[in-house]
């Protein structure tokens, strides 16, 4: 009898202990799914915001960047969250996937069949003239990125007549256009007050040999984790800090060098009487005709037309302004081969670290654009960031061959170029061709123009890259990221480029392990809750 009392309390025992573990494995699985549940919460509201904000009318262009700025977490899917609802048969176009770039032949053999489409007679008429039109854009914007860029006008015009060639061709999207951009004009004044002209070429040469090792390394889809909302933070500060740089030059103004953004508009209020009314005038104007012109015609090439009628007024009324001067004529312009004096060793370490800050940005900003460049005309080719980067890095080394200075796919031109009705890669090698004419033909009437009329355009081009938007965007997404944001622009207005840029990702980075350490810190609290009841 005490035999079978023993057993049957051990049985109870036994079955007690049953039930204790199978509710604590039931808490473990509440506590795990919970988990789940919070680790998709701000994608969650990523597509809410998507679905409810936005709509493929109303997206407005010029955010091109928050198109790519939030990635789908669907396995192979690249996609980013553009504004319109999300479909897997958005691509209508016939055209296979393109495999990643090889290590031996880097891609070309992928791109062959793109270049047989650049002949077909039934495109190459539309692609010929979006090519011109593309190139009245391309002459006026690279002799201005070339003034705020501290490099001689003609580096800008052979910089982008040779990288636009490789870059067409190489690339990773069809309707992309390669050459000088304001969003990096910054960096690389910057490069060239500390390291000298002479030292840009190595920079440009360095920049392009990391694209294509990234390119073939299939380190594309790595370089596009720079956080978007830095991204938009460092172009918003590269747009105030290009009009705070041109505003005195438009007056017909000197100021002193190094005085920050804040520092040049006090310094031109202090000395309001030292402004020329006819540069004003010219600038001012040149500004208000590349803003309206489009809107009377959206294919008309506003930047030629309106630096045209600056230079003509400026001769044909004798005004006093100052002209952009003689450039090389002809075939003297291009000039194949390395700068003849070399860097320090002790400058060396210095050197490095800007080629890799100019080879971050270039590469980020191309990936940026070909990205949304992709969303806005599909075609048979499929966008493919590794090819890109290789694309992108042959035209750098094409530029820094021809002492040029870094380039990057540029979605003015790109966006101008799809919208032209562009449906090959020809268009992008007619803007070069066109830009090289203009050298060869046309320099000594290039040198006619009045460089208030190309601060002109870089006030257009800055109050461009001014986009609230971006900042709401980032806001009503994830009210966190607009510290990143915040922080890059602070410290790029306050104590420079690179410092901005390094104090954006470090605010960044802290905020996603901030969260992760909050998540991690829930889980053991709902794990201990739901234990605690057992």
């Amino acid at each position: 009898m005490k035999a079978a009392l023993l057993l049957l309390q051990q049985q109870r025992c036994f079955s007690a202990s049953l039930a204790s573990s199978s509710r604590g494995v039931r808490a473990l699985s509440y506590a795990l799914k919970d988990l789940a549940v919070i680790q998709s919460y701000s994608e969650q509201r990523q597509i809410r915001y998507k679905n409810t904000q936005a709509s493929p009318k109303t997206f407005p262009a010029n955010q091109w960047k928050q198109q790519i700025a939030f990635k789908s977490t669907t396995a192979g899917d690249e996609r980013a969250i553009s504004g319109e609802p999300k479909n897997d048969n958005t691509n209508t176009t016939s055209g296979p996937a393109k495999p990643a770039a090889t290590k031996w032949d880097l891609g070309v053999s992928t791109l062959i069949p793109e270049w047989k489409r650049m002949f077909s007679p039934d495109t190459v008429f539309t692609d010929i003239s979006a090519g011109i039109t593309v190139g009245c854009i391309a002459v006026p914007l690279s002799l201005a990125i070339a003034l705020a860029s501290g490099v001689p006008a003609e580096v800008g015009l052979v910089t982008a007549a040779v990288s636009g060639v490789a870059g067409g061709l190489m690339g990773g999207t069809t309707l992309a256009v390669t050459g000088p951009a304001a969003a990096i004009s910054l960096l690389i004044i910057s490069a060239v007050e500390q390291h000298g002209l002479e030292a840009l070429p190595i920079i440009t040469l360095g920049c392009g040999a990391l694209q294509v090792a990234s390119g073939i390394s299939n380190l594309g889809v790595a370089c596009k984790l720079v956080p978007a909302s830095v991204i938009a933070g460092f172009t918003t500060g590269v747009g105030t800090m290009i009009l705070s740089g041109q505003l005195p030059k438009a007056l017909g103004m000197a100021v002193p060098a190094g005085l920050n953004p804040v520092e040049v508009v006090s310094f031109v209020g202090q000395h309001i009487s030292q402004i020329n009314p006819s540069a004003a005038a010219l600038a001012f104007g040149t500004s208000a005709a590349m803003f309206y012109l489009p809107k009377l015609h959206p294919k008309m090439p506003s930047a030629l037309l309106a630096v045209g009628g600056a230079t003509v007024a400026t001769h044909t009324l004798g005004l006093d302004v100052t002209l952009l001067g003689n450039i090389p004529s002809g075939l003297e312009a291009f000039k194949f081969g390395l700068p003849s004096t070399l860097p320090s060793g002790d400058s060396l370490p210095s050197l490095a670290a800007t080629t890799l800050l100019i080879y971050a940005m270039t590469s980020a900003e191309s990936l940026l654009s070909c990205a949304a460049l992709e969303k806005m005309k599909k075609t048979p080719y499929k966008y493919n960031p590794d090819q890109e980067l290789v694309g992108q890095g042959l035209a750098n080394l094409t530029s820094g061959m021809f002492l040029g200075m870094p380039v990057t796919s540029v979605i003015a031109r790109s966006s101008l170029n799809a919208r032209l009705g562009a449906s090959t890669r020809l268009p992008a090698l007619v803007q070069a061709g066109f830009v090289f004419g203009s050298v060869a033909l046309f320099s000594q009437s290039i040198a006619m123009i009045p460089m208030s009329a190309l601060s002109g355009v870089l006030i257009t081009t800055g109050v461009g890259m001014l986009n609230p938007t971006e900042f709401k965007h980032c806001y009503a997404v994830q009210k966190k990221d607009a510290l990143p944001f915040a922080a890059t622009l602070g410290g790029m207005l306050a104590m420079g480029l690179p410092e901005g840029i390094g104090i954006g990702c470090v605010s960044a980075v802290a905020l996603h392990y901030s969260d992760k350490l909050n998540l991690e810190v829930f889980r053991l609290s709902k794990l201990q809750y739901e234990t605690s009841k057992i």
